[in-house]
């Protein structure tokens, strides 16, 4: 896939490379909520470089689908980092395809411990995920960690489990625990307010960094997007 779109915040003086597209299929994905179709038009490299290039800008953050299935992606990073000078991450990956080195930092989800998860709700195998982790922190890029709290499906118990794998190749990693937000035509509820906790307090049995997200429901999750300040940027391209 490719880079179809790049928003700018001001404030944060931040591009955002927004890529199309994912090598899984997980049905629980926040990003259904948002219901976009495939986008009508893809950016050209030189393009992509023109538009950075005019910006005032500190870091450049990669996301969309899953960003590693962009073709571009190495010529982009290493644009961005090498040439221009900024931070550059890799907002969010799955981890099944290992990022280009010209990368400052990623932030990677653990979905499971289990292979058999992984077969059945991605389609791909966790070893992979797994083995990358461990490769990335050893390129010594900055490299956080996150799972969503699905009631029924990853729960405390499983979280406990990723988090003394992560513990075991540094208990300084930063874990981020997100709580489930339902999406159309999945039976899954999100978790309660206790429930995440339960799961937060697993995690930080091995970890010294852990934080969560939660939001009672759908519109609760929409209205954050809208009001805030870490989302409101505008499209350059």
């Amino acid at each position: 896939m490719a880079i179809h779109k790049i928003t700018y915040s001001k404030e944060f003086k931040r591009a955002n490379l927004h890529n199309y597209g994912c090598n899984f299929n997980c049905s629980w994905c926040l990003y259904k909520l948002e219901g976009k179709a495939r986008p009508n038009k893809f950016l050209k490299l030189d393009e992509i470089r023109k538009v950075l290039s005019e910006l005032d800008m500190e870091r450049a953050h990669f996301v969309g689908g899953e960003i590693t299935t962009c073709s571009q992606l190495s010529q982009i990073t290493d644009f961005t980092k090498n040439e221009l000078g900024v931070y550059t991450k890799i907002g969010h990956s799955n981890g099944f395809n290992l990022p280009p080195k010209s990368i400052d930092a990623i932030s990677m989800s653990i979905k499971s411990l289990s292979e058999d998860f992984y077969q059945k709700y991605t389609g791909k195998s966790n070893k992979t995920v797994l083995e990358n982790f461990k490769t990335i922190y050893r390129w010594g890029a900055e490299i956080d960690a996150s799972s969503v709290y699905i009631p029924g499906l990853v729960e405390a118990d499983e979280i406990s489990r990723i988090a003394e794998f992560i513990a075991k190749i540094d208990p300084e990693i930063k874990y981020h625990i997100t709580g489930y937000v339902p999406v159309p035509g999945v039976s899954w509820r999100s978790p309660t307010y206790d429930e995440i906790i339960q799961g937060k307090h697993a995690a930080e049995k091995y970890l010294e960094k852990v934080n969560l997200s939660w939001f009672p429901s759908s519109d609760e999750y929409t209205k954050m997007i809208q009001k805030s300040p870490e989302y409101q940027k505008i499209t350059v391209a």
